[in-house]
C-alpha cells in the first residue's frame, strides 16, 4: 500500500493554441515516453473552456463525490505518485494561476502541489506555517 491522497486540478487552464497538443498527450496513456505518468491521462479531460477536469471513477473515489451531470469529480483519491512529473508536462501549456494540489488522505495533515506561471514555469507550494505564534 502507499502513501494515498487526494488529488485535486484547481483552475488549470491549457492555453488555446495548446489544446489540441495536450488533447494529444493526454490520448497517448502508458505509451513510451510516458511510462511513469501515463496513468495520469485517463484520469483528465480538457472541457470546451481550455480548463482540466478530473474524470470520477469507481475505484478512485473523492472526498466531494461525483457531479453526475458530466461524470466528473472535483478530487479524487488515490496513490498519485510522480506528481511533479504531470505538472513538470503540463507547464508549458497552461495559463497563469491554475493549480495542481494534493491533501494526504493519511491523517498528517500534509498538503502541497505546484503553481502555474503561465510562462513555462511551475512553483511548489506546501501548507506552512505564517506569522508568528501567539
Amino acid at each position: 500500500m502507499g502513501y494515498e491522497t487526494s488529488l485535486h486540478l484547481v483552475k488549470v487552464k491549457i492555453k488555446k493554441e495548446s489544446i489540441p497538443l495536450v488533447n494529444l498527450i493526454l490520448k497517448s496513456g502508458n505509451k513510451p515516453g510516458f511510462s511513469k505518468i501515463g496513468y495520469f491521462f485517463e484520469h483528465i479531460f480538457i472541457d470546451s473552456e481550455g480548463f482540466l477536469h478530473l474524470k470520477a471513477k469507481e475505484y478512485c473515489s473523492g472526498a466531494y463525490g461525483l457531479n453526475e451531470k458530466d461524470g466528473t469529480a472535483r478530487a479524487l483519491d488515490g496513490e498519485w505518485y510522480d506528481s511533479e512529473d504531470l505538472a513538470s508536462l503540463l507547464k508549458p501549456y497552461c495559463e497563469k494561476g491554475g493549480r495542481i494540489v494534493l491533501h494526504s488522505a493519511e491523517g498528517d495533515g500534509l498538503a502541497w502541489g505546484w503553481e502555474f506561471n503561465g510562462r513555462g514555469g511551475i512553483k511548489y507550494f506546501q501548507l506552512d506555517h505564517v506569522g508568528k505564534w501567539k
